[in-house]
């Protein structure tokens, strides 16, 4: 029992009946509700209606065994459950009530910052209420604007449409009758920050529809207006649908109006990106756009979920977003905020929504730090960040004709007085924090009317921050310049103001001559170049997966997110957006791209099930700029499938793959088992006992990755033929290095609608260990008319044992399996057993304080000090469940001679151990919960000098030594004689291949 959880809190508690979505029958008199592969949800029939009241019913019993419950949301169609305010108490029985599956703590996500919003640190939503009333607005002004006697009519926009395929007579959008007609039939859900319904983005489409009838089907959603007078929405035709999810945020911020009105801009701006309206004219940071803004599916429908608010999107939020939308009859969803496998809701949530037949794009995020790529679930397709072919430039001049030019969105400040922000600080505040145009630091006296040079990076101050203390000061525009301690990209940022990069050289150049007598400075209109494109976004978030240690190559595909133009909010976004267009960043921007493209595919192929969307994009991907050559970072650092997945992609290919790779729920849930997480809750039964076994790498996935390849792997996959003729595939190997491969067959011959299965056996030779190697395998039409690409991703590991193997009785063996890597000898030795030291004493009452920052003693809280030998391998503390209470949870802390937190925080119940390095701790023994009756009990505590000193029991490991072939699993069997019953000892098992340890066992004896 999961105890410490049961504070009280926000919790999700799911059923174990399955949601409607997801329902395939089996229970008296209640006909199968799910969908059919390709089918959509029959909202109105009379089964779910039937089904309903059958989950109705059943939470209604299972509320009544838990009086006093604050039910927030019911869930019936992407999960079977509730969402509740519970206390401690009611969360403890709900655990222990028939019927109920789980009882998670509801959490909360982020929405994906735009990279841009900050200096090296991750953004929070701001809210945008800088008053516009204390100085110039520089580019927020007008169509027109001079600078250095330029002036400037317009500025294209990217062609992003273009840019990837679906314009001219072989794109994509000629398949489907033209722009005009791209998306019909189809409905996007946008779970995000809202909506602006007077966007012209969001404007109602040409009557008649042709697709009226399909619509009318297949939706079941309505229109929210919303509580707040002031922030009502109204739908139309293209936004069909609006509603609201507010109940996870405690304490609304003003800004988060009870209503689908967006105040943020990211939630207008993901939807447009998706399936946006073709529109010819608009402003975008001042300056008027001389081309079309366009979502990608712009004749599709859209639904908005607004699930996300200032604090971010609670989950209790999304997951009531998600099970309506399932409801309502969407085909694709987008999720541009954090979404991980470890989240029981969202696993659920997405989980039977994709079951549902729901496409689901999500935001690989925007970190580019190893194994952070978000949505990595099999049944989401993860989306990277890339770069279009086009940039925007603009000129600094300053008054003694040095001229800079750089990346910068401007519409043109005249020359105008120049000041380093230092010289511009306000009294009472710190210079130093001035120099970095910090909040409330700047003197509008001082600063009004200028172009104020501040300096990048500041620990918890945003770009964005700086760009609006400057605006609030009444400054025209900010000069950036880049330190030794902050990130030195030179970026594209829409903000308060204009911004305008300098590097560490240029920047004091620039400070150097703003402290001379009258120094002025003016930025000249940004005129619109071509550039090197694609490249993967230098904030986008790469692999590996770390819930398959790599066995899943993630993020999925890449797709346009740098500076992506498209609907925004007024004032909105931290009133970085005067007018109802701008361009945001991010893997926010990239997920909605394909969220569209997929919605184009689900209207040329209605039947195709999310999985076959998905691999139709990612083996027709490319992994080569326009030029040919290799996709590299921004900044020309080479970047692999771990950065871009499949590659970008090509959407006129996808619409004929050729082959797909299908998965269904049997096969995640088997994948779910074997990375050793669980699935959705269905019944009462234990779904990992029941699920085939296999290995994560075997996934029939449009990748193929192992990120623990033990001397040699053979991975199994099986292609679908979705053309309407026969044909005959041939493979080709491109290699990873360090590795051989072999295909087998090496031809396919498949009829229309049929599939086939290959093999493909990876084997090391020479690949550096924990280093990964990149290949890819295509299969080839031999009439030439399809290409079908899986990207290859291959780690080496030397070594795998388990960290932890327990054994019993006085006398006897055990034995330990091993996986090995190299061809030559595995040796094996073991300190033997080390007896534990006992320490004892009474706890009586409870004490739920947390302990890390304050520790204390009191009754329910004792203190034992502890020595720790530099002489011992490691020294492990622990308690037992086994010595205490049932159902009661004792906790251990252990802190240094500082005070300083040593050891982790505890865990749930009263299984508690950990290993401390030599030293002196306190260690504070906490009785966190007691079962029912009962008040008092005694601790235990055991500790253990492994190493130090003579064993209490000798101990043999056989073999010592063998020769060794990688891949193979070879066992080692420890053996002991005479250990005493009441004791329990602790040793180490030590492993090597010859000339270096490369792992090690604890043994743990308990006889």
């Amino acid at each position: 029992m999961d105890t410490r959880s049961y504070r009280d809190g926000t919790f999700v508690v799911q059923l174990t009946d399955t949601p409607v979505a997801t329902y395939g029958g089996g229970l008296p008199g209640l006909k199968r509700t799910a969908p059919e592969p390709g089918g959509q949800l029959d909202v109105g029939s009379g089964a779910i209606e039937d089904y309903l009241r059958h989950l109705d019913a059943h939470r209604k019993k299972v509320l009544s065994a838990v009086p006093g419950v604050k039910k927030l949301y019911d869930y019936d169609y992407a999960l079977n459950g509730f969402a509740a305010k519970l206390t401690g108490e009611q969360a403890a029985k709900l655990v222990r009530t028939p019927g109920v599956a789980s009882v998670t703590r509801a959490g909360v996500t982020a929405l994906h910052p735009v990279p841009e919003d900050t200096d090296g640190q991750s953004a929070p939503r701001r809210p945008a209420t800088v008053p516009d009333d204390r100085g110039s607005m520089g580019h927020l002004a007008g169509n027109r604007s001079q600078a250095g006697g330029e002036t400037r009519a317009g500025v294209r926009p990217p062609d992003i449409p273009g840019f990837l395929g679906l314009t001219g007579r072989s794109g994509l959008w000629s398949k489907l009758g033209g722009p005009e007609h791209a998306g019909e039939g189809t409905i996007v859900g946008i779970v995000d920050s809202g909506f602006d319904p007077s966007n012209k983005m969001l404007a109602p489409l040409p009557e008649p529809r042709p697709d009226a009838d399909v619509i009318a089907r297949k939706w079941h959603g309505t229109c929210d207006q919303g509580n707040d007078p002031a922030h009502k929405v109204t739908c139309n035709n293209k936004v069909i649908g609006a509603q609201w999810f507010r109940k996870g945020v405690s304490d609304p911020a003003p800004e988060d109006v009870p209503s689908p009105r967006d105040t943020d801009s990211h939630g207008t701006h993901t939807g447009t990106t998706a399936a946006g309206n073709r529109i010819t004219s608009a402003v975008i940071a001042g300056t008027p756009v001389r081309g079309t803004l366009t979502g990608m599916a712009p004749a599709a429908r859209l639904a908005y979920y607004k699930a996300c608010w200032r604090m971010g999107c609670p989950e209790v939020d999304t997951a009531a977003a998600i099970d309506r939308a399932v409801a309502d009859g969407v085909d694709v969803l987008n999720l541009s905020f954090d979404g991980h496998l470890e989240s029981p809701i969202y696993r659920a949530a997405t989980f039977n929504a994709a079951k549902a037949g729901v496409f689901i794009a999500g935001s690989a995020g925007n970190n580019p730090s190893s194994g952070t790529a978000n949505h990595t679930a099999p049944w989401i397709t993860s989306v990277a960040s890339t770069t279009h072919d086009t940039d925007y430039r603009a000129t600094l001049r300053l008054g003694d004709s040095q001229e800079f030019t750089g990346r910068a969105l401007s519409p043109g400040i005249p020359a105008s007085p120049l000041i380093n922000a230092a010289d511009a600080v306000r009294a009472g505040a710190d210079s130093a924090k001035a120099a970095l145009c910090a909040p409330d630091t700047l003197d509008p006296a001082k600063a009004k009317g200028k172009i104020v040079v501040c300096d990048r990076g500041g620990d918890g101050i945003f770009i964005q921050d700086k760009a609006l203390e400057v605006r609030s000061a009444g400054g025209r525009a900010v000069v950036l310049v880049n330190t030794p301690s902050s990130a030195q990209d030179s970026f594209l940022a829409q903000a308060a103001v204009p911004l305008f990069v300098l590097s560490q050289e240029d920047g004091k150049r620039v400070k150097a001559y703003a402290t001379a007598p009258a120094a002025s400075a003016a930025l000249t209109a940004s005129s619109r170049t071509s550039k090197h494109a694609p490249e993967v976004a230098a904030d986008s978030s790469p692999g590996p997966d770390p819930y398959s240690g790599g066995d899943m190559l993630k993020p999925d595909l890449s797709a346009p997110g740098d500076l992506v133009p498209a609907g925004t909010v007024p004032g909105g976004g931290n009133n970085a957006y005067p007018g109802p267009f701008g361009f945001l960043s991010g893997t926010s921007m990239a997920s909605p791209h394909v969220a569209g493209l997929a919605a184009l595919l689900k209207q040329l192929h209605p039947t195709w099930s999310p999985m076959r969307v998905k691999s139709a994009l990612m083996t027709t991907a490319t992994t080569t700029d326009k030029q040919g050559k290799p996709l590299v970072r921004v900044g020309s650092k080479p970047a692999t499938p771990l950065d871009h997945g499949a590659g970008q992609v090509r959407p006129a290919l996808a619409a004929a793959p050729g082959l797909v790779y299908d998965s269904t729920v049997t096969d995640w849930t088997s994948y779910l088992c074997a990375v050793g997480i669980a699935p959705p809750a269905d019944a009462e039964r234990d779904l990992c006992g029941t699920a085939r076994k296999s290995d994560p790498s075997d996934l029939n996935y449009p990748s193929l990755a192992v990120g623990d390849l033990y001397g040699r792997q053979t991975l199994t996959r099986r292609v679908t033929n979705v053309s309407e003729k026969s044909a005959v595939y041939e493979a080709a190997l491109k290699t990873p290095p360090g590795f051989t491969a072999k295909v087998s067959p090496q031809r396919l011959t498949l009829r229309p609608g049929g599939s086939a299965t290959y093999r493909v056996t990876f084997t090391r030779t020479d690949a550096a260990f924990d280093s990964w190697s990149f290949g890819a395998l295509t299969w080839n039409d031999v009439s030439r008319q399809h290409r079908v690409t899986s990207q290859i991703a291959l780690r080496a590991h030397r070594f795998d044992v388990p960290d932890e193997a327990e054994a019993q009785g006085t006398s006897g063996t055990v034995r330990i399996a091993t996986h090995v890597g190299w061809n030559g000898r595995l040796t094996a030795t073991t300190t033997g057993l080390y007896a534990a030291e006992k320490t004892t004493g009474t706890l009586t009452g409870t004490d739920r304080t947390e302990l890390e920052n304050n520790p204390f003693t009191s009754d329910a809280i004792k203190k034992v000090h502890l020595h720790v030998p530099g002489s011992a391998k490691f020294t492990r503390v622990a308690i037992t469940a086994a010595d205490h209470l049932a159902d009661s949870d004792i906790d251990v802390y252990a802190f240094d001679t500082e005070g300083n937190l040593a050891g982790p925080l505890p865990v749930p119940g009263s299984d508690e151990r950990f290993d401390l390095p030599p030293g002196d701790y306190d260690l504070y023994i906490q009785q966190f919960a007691l079962p029912e009756g009962a008040t008092t009990q005694q601790f235990t505590l055991w500790t253990w000098q492994v190493g130090s000193g003579d064993p209490a029991i000798r101990a043999t490991v056989t073999p010592p030594t063998r020769p060794v072939t990688g891949g193979e699993r070879p066992e080692v069997t420890v053996s002991w004689q005479g250990a005493a019953r009441g004791e329990r000892y602790l040793g180490v098992v030590e492993y090597g291949d010859g000339s270096a340890t490369v792992g090690r066992t604890a043994l743990t004896l308990t006889p």
